[in-house]
């Protein structure tokens, strides 16, 4: 949509419809709201000054993208479900989207790399990265800011400072504010409103004499210093200022940081009063079931009442991983580190240096960041850091960005590390005092949404693995949740009544006993992770060590990236439902009396 002839007026006028989109779409099919609102009159300003795709908008997350989605001929209609539009920046979707914008801190050092390359290449056109001052804390933006003391020119970064993260900004996010200039301007602003009246062609030019003295009235020396002219805090939602500051930055050619102060929910009266609340939203608004979270957040507080040395840690996720009551009743237990990852695992691995139990609670695809961590910082030392891994497995409307298929291969390579699955809630609690009585590196890993009772209940300490459902038929070495969900579904529904069905919920180590005995039965791995490196590698790796020849299937999720849709949907396109599971049963069998037969 070209906004170069819009009146302000207008303009004020789209921004009132975008959210209303933004609104009706997120109710209808959920997805991030809050931040999304907050950001619509950046978003347009943007688009009126700059030539967009030819310059070059890298938004940090997502998640306030949805705004440029619409501008950019997306309706939103059918928002983060299979074939409709993601819920974030993606260049496989619109040449408007020049990089990928899944998880946060990644825009600044893709900026610069653009700048880079349109450099080295003799390329033209600015670069404009959208960062929020969440995502400025963390660990992969600071290094870009830090990197080196000369940046690109035609660089342009729009700083959307709402004060918050998912909740309230606390940690890193009060550091980034004190480096602005928040107060002076302000102040500066005032006294020119109750001065003058900034209206008609007087206006425009003490307008852009105003800006002019931005330089040196609203001087600062930590991003002066990083190789940015500083300019704010503008109003972010004042179109007609964004729009004059936008159109004075375009003329530069030096590297710029402008800071825009908005609020998160903007529009929205529900979501302003909420903004944690509305940030990321199911169908209808209505509140999410997370099974698993809300039984970990419960049970961290029981344990907290008996062991003084258990802390819980988190990284700008405490409502996502159910830590809101432990914050609450433990304040001086529970450290939210913002977005970054890295430090929480080293200050976790520090904590239990000194004698404390830290249980870092993270998502499985936010883990990622942290992996030299957790090599060379916990598990170097054996250090009894006990990490909770959310979202394993398939995430659904999230999509590729979020997928929680990599923490079982990843973790499965480091020596000392144990990982456990349960394969429910009332599991959850008997895994979680076993791995803390091991003193050692452990990962507890389960995945989103609702999660029944399953049945069972032999201790974990007695045995590693369980059978929950014995046959004469194959064997199915279900480990997590879901697989063992679908494996019980698949001998009672699918007719597989044959079928004896393990629940793995020991992924490092294995049951070796159980194996053993199991070494003559016709044997079938299932995991909700990637086959490549995941549990039925390791089951296969342990029967070849051992030069025991068996009969192995494995099932888990080919190698291919996970599109935005349901989270059952994406087990059907990786072949891992119940009725996936059932068909490789039955060719077992088949098989088997094949060569019986013979």
């Amino acid at each position: 949509m070209d906004l170069k002839a819009y009146t302000e007026q207008q303009l004020e006028e789209l921004a009132q419809r975008l959210r209303g989109r933004i609104v009706a779409a997120a109710k209808e099919h959920g997805g991030h709201l809050s931040s999304g609102l907050g950001a619509v009159e950046i978003i347009l300003a943007l688009h009126r000054v700059f030539d967009l795709p030819q310059d070059k908008l890298v938004f940090d997350v997502g998640h306030q993208a949805y705004a440029h989605k619409l501008l950019t001929g997306r309706s939103l209609e059918n928002l983060r479900e299979k074939g409709g539009e993601s819920g974030f920046a993606d260049p496989a979707e619109s040449e408007y989207d020049p990089f990928i914008a899944g998880h946060s801190g990644n825009s600044l050092a893709a900026g610069i790399g653009l700048c880079n390359a349109r450099d080295l290449s003799g390329g033209g056109g600015k670069v404009i990265s959208l960062i929020g001052d969440a995502s400025l804390g963390s660990g992969l933006a600071l290094e870009a800011v830090f990197s080196a003391e000369k940046k690109p020119q035609n660089f342009v970064v729009v700083l959307n400072d709402n004060g918050m993260a998912i909740d309230k900004n606390r940690t890193a996010y009060r550091a980034i504010s004190r480096m602005t200039a928040k107060k002076r301007y302000r102040t500066f602003n005032s006294r020119l409103a109750k001065t003058f009246k900034e209206t008609g062609a007087f206006g425009r030019v003490l307008r852009r004499f105003k800006y002019s003295l931005k330089g040196w009235l609203n001087k600062n020396d930590f991003f002066d210093r990083c190789g940015f002219k500083y300019i704010g805090p503008v109003n972010g939602h004042d179109l007609h200022e964004l729009v004059e500051v936008l159109s004075d930055i375009q003329k530069l050619q030096e590297p710029v940081l402008l800071h825009c102060v908005t609020q998160k929910g903007k529009g929205y009266a529900p979501a302003e009063a909420d903004p944690a609340y509305y940030h990321g939203v199911n169908r209808g608004f209505a509140p999410p079931v997370h099974t698993f979270s809300a039984a970990l957040g419960a049970l961290l507080c029981e344990e907290a009442e008996k062991d003084q040395t258990l802390v819980a840690v988190t990284a700008a996720m405490k409502e996502g991983v159910g830590l809101a009551e432990f914050a609450e009743k433990f304040p001086r237990r529970f450290f939210d580190v913002g977005i970054c990852e890295e430090y929480a695992v080293t200050m976790a691995a520090g904590m239990a240096k000194g004698g404390m139990r830290p249980v870092v609670c993270l998502y499985s695809t936010f883990l990622q960041r942290a992996f030299d961590e957790i090599v060379h910082d916990v598990c170097l030392q054996g250090l009894p850091v006990l990490l909770c891994i959310d979202r394993a497995g398939f995430v659904g409307a999230d999509g590729k960005t979020h997928q929680g298929l990599f923490d079982l291969a990843a973790l499965r390579a480091l020596p000392g590390m144990r990982i456990f699955a349960p394969k429910d809630a009332a599991e959850l609690a008997d895994v979680f005092r076993y791995a803390r009585s091991l003193g050692c590196p452990a990962a507890i890993r389960f995945p989103n949404g609702e999660a029944p009772p399953l049945g069972g209940g032999v201790p974990i300490a007695d045995r590693l693995w369980e059978v929950l459902a014995e046959g004469s038929g194959a064997v199915v070495l279900a480990c997590g949740a879901r697989a063992v969900r679908r494996a019980l579904q698949a001998r009672e529904e699918e007719g597989c009544a044959d079928t004896t069905v393990v629940n793995c919920r020991s992924a490092a180590p294995l049951d070796g006993a159980l194996l053993s005995s199991l070494s003559g039965r016709r044997l079938i791995t299932f995991e909700e992770g990637y086959e490549a490196g995941g549990f039925g590698s390791a089951v296969a790796e342990w029967y070849a060590a051992r030069g025991i020849p068996v009969h192995l299937n494995l099932l888990g999720a080919p190698a291919k990236l996970y599109a935005h849709m349901s989270a059952e949907e994406q087990a059907a396109e990786a072949g891992l439902t119940a009725a996936d599971l059932a068909r490789c049963i039955r060719a077992v069998r088949e098989d088997t009396e094949e060569r019986n037969g013979k």
